[in-house]
């Protein structure tokens, strides 16, 4: 594929006609078949007062995306922009369109008054993690702790 220039990248509000296709970049970038709550996660508040959610088209066809949510954390409250999810089809890598979204995330949080985004990045993931990095993301001050649900 030839270079694409970043003027040539529309970022979007998400909408619910985008499930589909973001569904598609979901199996390319991760080989596994995802099942109903992807569906569900994606679909939920679509467009809706906490949904922070933008896509990226080159020529029409959507090439990424960014599942963003506003949240309320821990105690006090902060207000954060959580990335649950930052996919860009396989076809599309390396062209800076992860770099566009997050770059239009900032921009789009701004004047909403929201300072922080988060993006969680499991242990391991080196890709993930050089590129969160490399978009001016650090270590969080916050720690997460699992605790898996018994029967």
């Amino acid at each position: 594929m030839s270079a694409i220039g970043r003027d040539s990248i529309n970022i979007r509000r998400m909408t619910i006609s985008d499930i589909d296709s973001m569904i598609a970049i979901i199996n390319k970038v991760t080989n596994v078949k995802p099942h109903g709550v992807y569906q569900d996660l994606i679909a939920y508040d679509i467009g809706g007062p906490l949904d922070l959610s933008l896509a990226a088209e080159v020529g029409g066809q959507l090439a990424g995306f960014v599942l963003a949510r506003l949240e309320y954390i821990y105690v006090p409250l902060v207000e954060v922009c959580l990335i649950h999810v930052i996919a860009v089809d396989p076809e599309y890598q390396r062209h800076h369109i992860g770099s566009a979204l997050v770059s239009a995330l900032s921009s789009h949080c701004r004047p909403k008054g929201v300072e922080k985004i988060r993006a969680l990045v499991r242990q391991g993931d080196d890709e993930l993690q050089n590129f969160i990095e490399h978009q001016g993301f650090h270590p969080s001050s916050m720690v997460n702790w699992d605790k898996t649900c018994e029967a």
